[in-house]
């Protein structure tokens, strides 16, 4: 009985093997064919429309070559995608978000969240302890991309690539000696990020003691290698740009663009001639379609089709009968990628980061196949706390299954990191604050992660304000952070329109707090601070006494912020709740409090937001003069009102905005505020104890420097005001 139902099972896959054998003598008759697909950005989703004609018109493959975009193209197509599959995932694929090394904003450290708020510029440079500074060795990171393309060859590898459906070969350069590197096994997905690792543009990748980047620059259209694989004849298909003409090289950027096209074209041209009248070459017109073009995939897989129908004619000498055919496809769909049981787990040593914050992500079952998905996010989380330029991994075929091999790859240019920031505004009729910022980041102080930030900014105002921050934990369940601030500015004295004087108001602060963060939106803080502070006055008549105190106690924050862009969210919650309880109050010795809060919703309305803002502050006893100075009056603050023009120590807020994304320009907003506001307690009676409104219009763009905005306000005081600002409110 046993014998029986086993035979029974393997009956099916016994019936195939006797269908393919049968057809073999035939299918041993025709020629063989090489697909070789040419390197060219985006150009290349033009590989998807060729592969289309060919499978209508029954022409099978017998070898697919890539070069850069068409090895990624060729290595779906060879571990078992269709066409079809492949312009689906083309066409919904983010392309603006793979190519980015940014993370959406909700998976980063709440840590880095912090950082927002100075609207430092998203370049980040490496500091020796020399004092010399270093660079990224590429522009953007291939993390995103890595996963894409996991998903294209069905999260599998094989240990030889001539045991795919279709046997492939994926061309890159080795980046030291210029020499042509043929990838023939391995990690499937490491060698198409190697076959399109353009240099400074994506990292090189390092498999087998070699460091290899973008095969563009050795073979871009690799007819030769298709030869010497399986080939007696070869489709080509060349999706390289075009040289620019004289009128189109007009800075270094366009030279540079020149350079490459030109090294591209020599490489070219040699496998072009060597082309005979057996061999098709396919060559897509793309107009006006750029190799940077990725969101445009439908237009470039059309193309592919277009050039593959103008030399149907040639193509259709290889077309074979339908039951040839129908082998053909029975045998790669029998040999269809799929994923294998995980039988080991190794991971690469680091340097200074601490390999047990992998743990999560090595929490693989073994004797199952992977779970991508859950996989990737735990990697995911580990490389969002930014200490990693890359965290890849490598999949190796072995007898039984399969091992992963975790490659994390710490940044180059750390773990001292510097970043700057530009921030400037007008209101176009005498107040002008600007600041200029910068951050230093010490990070893995020890094995805990411990970390040393400092951030200074000079200008109308100047702040210092320096951590050590300690985790006692990994997981960052609870931490110490010992802390410094200093802060001097300008402090304006209005009533009505009229300022009537100028302080110049400092507060420094120690203190040691006690936290937790309880995930990568929220954290609590809580512990003793005592500060100092004083006013004197710069410019004006004497409204408050000059003043100088000090006082401690104990305060508390607790954040959580799940939005999804600090300036333009789309999505998400922000909540800062804050309080502080004085024992002492210098001079007066009496004890008082002050607690507030921030809260920010935005709510989607298809691509534009709607989001409410309310913040508020109360105090309980006197507070002494100066010891915490709010204020509205300035853009998005009350917009009609002057900058500071009502400070008082009580205040409440509140604002609805919406927020349209414009199509002209990406990143690009029409925006509108209604705001109403008060500040009790203040020298003004007129104002005291008065809510006030605004209503303001705005352009804004999330520029490379920061969010930038032109807007204009009206408001109960019957004044009108235009505003531009770049970088953090002020």
């Amino acid at each position: 009985m046993t014998r029986q139902l086993r035979y029974a099972s393997l009956k099916p896959a016994l019936l195939c093997l006797a269908f393919l054998l049968s057809s073999m003598p035939a299918l041993a008759e025709r020629p063989r064919i090489g697909l070789v697909l040419g390197g060219g950005g985006a150009r290349g989703f033009a590989h998807v429309g060729v592969i289309k004609v060919l499978e209508q018109n029954r022409i099978p493959v017998d070898c697919v070559i890539g070069t850069s975009i068409g090895s990624l193209v060729g290595a779906a197509y060879a571990a078992g995608r269709n066409p079809n599959e492949m312009q689906t995932r083309i066409v919904r694929a983010n392309w603006d978000d793979l190519i980015s090394s940014t993370l959406p904003r909700q998976l980063n450290t709440f840590r880095r969240k912090q950082d927002d708020l100075y609207s430092l510029i998203n370049v980040e440079f490496g500091l020796s302890d020399g004092g010399d500074i270093k660079l990224p060795s590429a522009a953007i990171s291939t993390q995103k991309i890595e996963f894409f393309l996991r998903d294209l060859t069905f999260a599998g590898t094989v240990k030889d690539f001539d045991q795919l459906g279709i046997p492939y070969r994926a061309i890159a350069t080795n980046m030291e000696d210029g020499s042509m590197v043929v990838q023939d096994r391995g990690d499937l997905v490491t060698a198409m990020r190697a076959s399109m690792a353009v240099p400074g543009i994506f990292p090189a990748v390092n498999t087998d003691n070699r460091m290899l980047v973008d095969g563009g620059l050795v073979r871009n259209l690799p007819v030769d290698v298709a030869r010497n694989t399986c080939a007696d004849v070869v489709i080509a298909v060349d999706v390289g740009s075009p040289p620019l003409k004289r009128d189109q090289i007009k800075d270094v950027f366009s030279v540079a663009d020149q350079y490459t096209r030109l090294m591209m074209i020599q490489n070219v041209a040699p496998q072009l001639k060597s082309l005979s009248d057996q061999d098709v070459l396919i060559t897509p017109e793309f107009g006006g379609i750029s190799a940077s073009d990725f969101k445009r995939g439908v237009e470039l897989i059309d193309a592919g089709e277009v050039a593959a129908n103008r030399v149907l004619t040639q193509l259709q000498r290889y077309a074979v009968s339908v039951d040839e055919y129908a082998a053909w496809q029975a045998q790669r769909e029998a040999l269809r990628l799929q994923p294998k049981p995980v039988q080991r787990i190794d991971v690469a040593p680091t340097n200074v980061v601490n390999p047990e914050v992998l743990k999560n992500a090595l929490n693989i079952d073994i004797n199952q196949p992977l779970a991508s998905n859950e996989f990737h996010s735990h990697l995911m989380q580990v490389y969002a706390k930014g200490d990693h330029s890359q965290l890849d991994y490598e999949l190796r075929q072995t007898s039984d299954g399969e091992s992963v091999s975790i490659l994390p790859i710490e940044k180059s240019w750390g773990p001292n990191y510097l970043k700057f920031g530009l921030s400037f505004a007008t209101d176009f009729s005498g107040s002008q604050p600007w600041n200029i910022s910068a951050q230093y980041r010490r990070t893995w102080l020890n094995d805990l992660g411990a970390e040393w930030k400092t951030i200074a900014q000079i200008g109308s105002s100047s702040m210092l304000h320096t951590e050590l921050y300690q985790p006692l934990q990994l997981d960052e369940t609870m931490f110490l952070a010992t802390y410094y601030r200093y802060f001097t500015g300008p402090l304006s004295i209005w009533q009505g329109d009229q300022q009537l004087a100028e302080y110049e108001y400092s507060k420094s602060s120690v203190g040691l707090d006690f936290g937790s963060v309880l995930s990568t939106h929220t954290e609590l803080r809580i512990g003793p601070v005592f500060n100092e502070y004083r006013g004197n006055r710069s410019v004006g008549s004497l409204v408050f006494p000059e003043s100088s105190n000090y006082d401690y106690g104990i305060r508390f924050n607790a954040f959580y912020d799940n939005l999804d862009h600090y300036f333009f969210p789309k999505n998400g919650t922000y909540f800062n709740a804050y309080g502080y309880y004085a024992f002492g109050a210098g001079k007066q010795q009496e004890d008082y409090a002050r607690y507030g809060f921030v809260y920010r919703k935005v709510l989607p309305v298809e691509n534009d937001a709607i989001y409410f803002t309310l913040k508020g502050q109360a105090t309980y006893g006197e507070q002494p003069a100066f010891a915490d100075v709010k204020w509205l009056g300035g853009f998005l603050n009350l917009s009609s009102y002057n900058y500071q023009e009502l400070v008082g120590d009580r205040f409440v807020y509140g604002s609805l905005q919406y927020l349209h994304a414009t199509s002209f320009l990406s990143g690009s907003y029409i925006g509108g505020a209604l705001e109403v506001g008060g500040v009790f307690d203040t020298q003004d009676k007129r104002v005291d104890d008065t809510l006030h409104y605004s209503a303001s219009l705005y352009l804004a763009y999330d520029s490379f420097l920061g969010p930038l905005y032109f807007g204009a306000a009206y408001g109960d005081n019957r004044q009108a005001r235009f505003y531009m600002m770049l970088g953090k409110q002020f």
